[in-house]
């Protein structure tokens, strides 16, 4: 049986931002495992879940997508999830943008997570939701990559602080922020959330099973790349496009 959605009466001032990339032109890391179109198709896969999630775990008023992606913003709109533009500075000034919109609507708490995450279910945003409603005041929480370096998610109390540094190594830079700004800072470690889809050897299947719930894209973007390294040359919707 599903967990109830958090209602709109409920942590009125949790909220949810998440950035996503436009499609095209994404993922430039993977180029070397993964055709252009290829790419696009698993970003824009892996945002439309996690805003799909999004949804369903967390009171959708108090969440918003932060991009210009066309296929993401008319999905979301329909789902009931407000959408402002990237202001193309990146990841850490997306969710300032976001954080910028949560706060003229009164948010005393922000959570943001990574759009592209293969594992992320609607049960992993509610327990996110019901933690941001109990953070206490003056603290951060880093929710790590499987390698313990990156950074997928944070929680933020109080809302307007700025400690987002995303990017390579950014977990370590997330907790000098965390000190610098007077903020007690943790880690948490959920392993629906530690996967995300950014580098080459994301594609390579891992040694234990990415289990039931994982996104199909992920298992597809790693049969893609396999062939990719096999044959560069290997013509059709699944290689080099003529």
């Amino acid at each position: 049986m599903r967990a109830p959605r958090p209602s709109e009466a409920d942590g009125t001032g949790v909220f949810l931002v998440i950035p996503v990339k436009r499609a095209a032109g994404s993922k430039q890391r993977l180029a070397s495992e993964l055709p252009d179109g290829v790419r696009q198709l698993v970003s824009r896969a892996l945002a439309s879940r996690m805003v799909r999630c999004a949804a369903e775990g967390w009171a959708p008023s108090r969440v918003v997508v932060v991009g210009d992606d066309p296929e993401i913003t008319e999905l979301s709109g329909r789902l009931g999830l407000a959408t402002v533009e990237d202001d193309g500075g990146g990841q850490s000034d997306a969710v300032r943008v976001g954080q910028a919109w949560c706060l003229e609507r009164g948010a005393s708490t922000l959570a943001t997570v990574a759009a592209d995450l293969p594992r992320v279910e609607a049960s992993d945003l509610r327990r996110l939701w019901e933690m941001a409603a109990q953070l206490a005041p003056n603290s951060l929480v880093v929710i790590p990559d499987r390698a313990g370096s990156g950074t997928n998610g944070l929680l933020l109390n109080p809302a307007d602080q700025d400690p987002f540094s995303f990017g390579p190594d950014s977990l370590r830079r997330h907790r000098e922020m965390a000190q610098h700004l007077g903020l007690s800072v943790s880690v948490l470690d959920l392993p629906h959330l530690a996967w995300d889809v950014d580098r080459p050897d994301d594609l390579v299947p891992p040694s234990a099973p990415l289990g039931e719930g994982a996104h199909p894209v992920l298992a597809w973007a790693q049969e893609v790349a396999a062939l990719e390294r096999r044959s560069p040359e290997v013509e059709g919707p699944l290689g080099n496009e003529g």
